[in-house]
């Protein structure tokens, strides 16, 4: 009888391991977001990193490009996207996009599967004229930094989103989570206080539960940063995440 729970126990644990091993990573999507440096990095040199093989599709407008993909059969899709100044072809804003739609599951025989989480990333450059307005207070100006943010994400997204459903619903599903957060702030200004504290300012998401996001405003650059899902807080806080400490 014990030889049996035994094996069931290591049958259970191969097939835990075999499938983590298969899943789709969001890290290496994120690791291309990262070699983009606003103000820096050209038009030219992102058409050579934006890419990943054959998996993605490249889709281009005149001043904004974006690689995207799926894995239909883990329910993941994501992108990578980046805007240019059309005089100097320079990158001004970069984006990275992931969702696994997997819905919540407990044990079955021999697999795990996580719950459905999301990942934004967002970096702008942003106008003299909007940081430097004269807002009410720090708090004021936050919401509407982080307002006019979504505002630069839908119209860049919008220009691509018919090029596919797969930009067309994550655009869908960034504006529904930042709206999530502002219709939040809305109700309590005072929160947005917790947009650059290291642990961020949770939300509910309306289908994902459990969410962060932190914003930074770094001299005209503005940073941000949005989980969405139960699954990012199991093992540690948002504030120990190292992508969020060190944004």
């Amino acid at each position: 009888m014990k030889s049996k729970l035994l094996l069931l126990l290591l049958a259970s644990a191969v097939g835990f391991l075999s499938g983590c091993s298969s899943r789709v990573s969001e890290e290496p999507i994120f690791d291309r977001y990262y070699l983009t440096t606003l103000k820096f990095s050209l038009s030219s040199d992102i058409l050579d990193i934006i890419r990943e093989g054959e998996t993605e599709i490249l889709s281009q407008s005149e001043s904004v490009v974006a690689s995207w993909g799926e894995d239909a059969a883990q329910g993941a899709f994501w992108f990578n996207m980046v805007v240019f100044d059309e005089e100097e072809l320079t990158a001004v804003r970069k984006y990275a996009f992931f969702v696994d739609e997997r819905l919540p599951s407990a044990w079955r025989p021999g697999i795990f599967v996580e719950p459905s989480k999301l990942r934004f990333d967002g970096e702008y450059v942003f106008d003299a004229e909007t940081l430097e307005e004269p807002y009410a207070n720090d708090n004021v100006k936050k919401i509407a930094i982080l307002r006019a943010a979504l505002g630069k994400y839908a119209d860049d997204a919008g220009q691509l989103a018919t090029d596919s459903q797969v930009l067309n619903v994550s655009t869908m599903m960034v504006k529904r989570a930042i709206n999530t957060v502002l219709t939040k702030l809305d109700a309590s200004p005072g929160l947005a206080v917790r947009l650059d504290e290291v642990g961020g300012l949770a939300f509910d998401h309306m289908l994902l539960d459990k969410s962060r996001i932190r914003m930074l405003i770094e001299g005209d650059i503005v940073k941000i940063k949005v989980k969405c899902g139960n699954s990012w807080f199991m093992w540690k806080d948002f504030a120990e995440h190292p992508d969020v400490i060190n944004m």
